[in-house]
């Protein structure tokens, strides 16, 4: 990955949330993080495409 200009970011979530994002980025082979930003750029797709 390119060397970018990271920030941290705190979201308030339940436990099972929590849980179930990690799960998911687990089944994925890939961080939250990364599974993040996949999900945003997914999103940032479709509404470009409106």
């Amino acid at each position: 990955m390119a060397e970018r200009n990271m920030v941290n970011l705190t979201i308030t979530m339940t436990r099972e949330e929590r849980k179930a994002l990690k799960q998911i980025a687990l089944d994925k082979d890939m961080t939250v993080s990364a599974l993040l930003r996949e999900w945003l750029k997914v999103y940032q797709e479709k509404e470009a495409e409106q």
